[in-house]
């Protein structure tokens, strides 16, 4: 891509591939893409599920369930977006096959 020195760089173009979003697909999920591809909005099954890409590098998930409202950090996006999901859901275990496939492991803060 040649540089014309106007408008936004490639890596924040709204189509820009983060990360994040290639996690997103790799998982074979969609959600909402937002702030170039830095922040991913999902519905999980009983509330939406937000993970963002921090500025100091890792992931941080949370989601809109009263009881599940603390932040989580995650070093991978993938453990991120899995675990962020797995909080919404309504046992806590309906993914947890796909997780141990993944190798998703504890939060940061644990």
């Amino acid at each position: 891509m040649k540089a014309t020195g106007r408008g936004s760089p490639p890596s924040a173009s709204k189509g820009a591939v983060t990360l994040l979003v290639d996690a997103l697909r790799t998982l074979g999920l969609d959600g909402e893409i937002a702030l170039g591809g830095r922040w991913v909005t999902l519905r999980g099954e009983c509330c939406a599920v937000y993970v963002a890409q921090a500025a100091t590098g890792g992931y941080f998930t949370w989601c809109d369930d009263p009881a599940e409202r603390s932040v989580e950090a995650y070093r991978d996006p993938r453990e991120a977006i899995v675990a962020g999901l797995r909080r919404a859901t309504r046992n806590g275990g309906a993914i947890d096959a796909r997780t141990s496939r993944l190798g998703a492991q504890r939060p940061e803060n644990d």
